[in-house]
């Protein structure tokens, strides 16, 4: 295999080694029962780098919804792209959902707020 088709260059692009403002992720959320986390990162163009982690291995894929407010982001609306799957998912308002399967998987996705929009002041 070519290692260009090994590497998601959008997945690369949000870590600190690949974005100019360097800042680690951080967790910012996690459930009580350890379940499940989300994990957010302020990327050098002020979008955000978000994951969507689910850590418990049994039961069926289900639903998971995490608010903007939860992921720390400045903003009410952004423009969603799912970095695994290279897909604009629209504008999301004040939360994003993902479906996840058991057993420690994981979604990510760049939110990149709206123009125009003032940014929310915590």
């Amino acid at each position: 295999f070519e290692s260009s088709k090994l590497i998601n260059k959008a997945v690369v692009s949000t870590q600190s080694t690949g974005d100019p403002l360097g800042k680690q992720g951080v967790r910012v959320y996690q459930d009580a029962k350890k379940h499940y986390e989300y994990w957010s990162r302020e990327l050098a163009d002020g979008s955000y780098a978000v994951v969507m982690y689910r850590r418990d291995t049994s039961g069926l894929p289900r639903p998971y919804t995490a608010t903007f407010k939860q992921l720390n982001l400045p903003f009410s609306s952004a423009n969603v792209r799912d970095l695994f799957k290279h897909m604009d998912l629209g504008v999301y308002t004040d939360k994003i959902t993902a479906t996840l399967p058991p057993s420690g998987s994981c979604k990510m996705f760049r939110l990149t707020p709206v123009k125009g929009e003032e940014p929310v002041l915590a």
